[in-house]
């Protein structure tokens, strides 16, 4: 049996804040830039862009505040045991893609007992996300137990607990 288990290091769990912070340097370098042009170089048409500088920087931060807030929360729930859980031959399952310039259609989805999960090789995320051909441990013939928290913002649930005995089923159909 394969498994893949944050509930027994929980300490692994935490916000991606290099990737939120990116987002708001970029965003802070805008502003400076932005407020530079305006006010030093005199050139008032700068100011058009604020608003829509200010609204990015905004969101960056509320994603990187809402980041912490729900890696504390998946902490807790981890500590508390209390996340819920499935199990079974699969349903459905569509293999991702091992490239991570095509996330969007390179997501692996599958679901068991009417649940759905799905994620990319190369997203920022604390839960498993490892895709079948880049060495992922779910396959098409796979029985699973699933301990996941749902993250109701993003829309996905985070696995947090995976065990998979491969070869225990027949092959789930893939749907797409």
């Amino acid at each position: 049996m394969d498994v893949f288990d944050l509930t027994r290091n929980p300490d692994q769990i935490g916000p991606a804040w290099s990737f939120f912070l990116i987002f708001v340097a970029i965003d802070l370098g805008l502003l400076g830039g932005i407020l530079y042009f305006a006010l030093c170089l005199r050139r008032k048409a700068a100011l058009f862009y604020l608003p829509l500088v200010l609204a990015m920087a905004a969101g960056a931060i509320w994603m990187t505040w809402y980041d912490i807030r729900h890696a504390r929360a998946v902490k807790a729930q981890i500590a508390s045991g209390h996340f819920a859980s499935v199990e079974g031959c699969l349903d459905w399952f569509k293999p991702g893609l091992a490239s991570p310039h095509e996330a969007d259609s390179g997501l692996e989805r599958w679901a068991v007992a009417g649940r759905t999960f799905d994620y990319a090789a190369d997203e920022v995320r604390f839960g498993y996300h490892l895709v079948e051909p880049g060495g992922g441990i779910v396959h098409a013939d796979s029985w699973v137990r699933v301990g996941y928290i749902p993250d109701k913002v993003r829309g996905y649930n985070d696995i947090v607990r995976l065990e998979v005995r491969q070869r225990a089923c027949p092959a789930a159909p893939n749907p797409y």
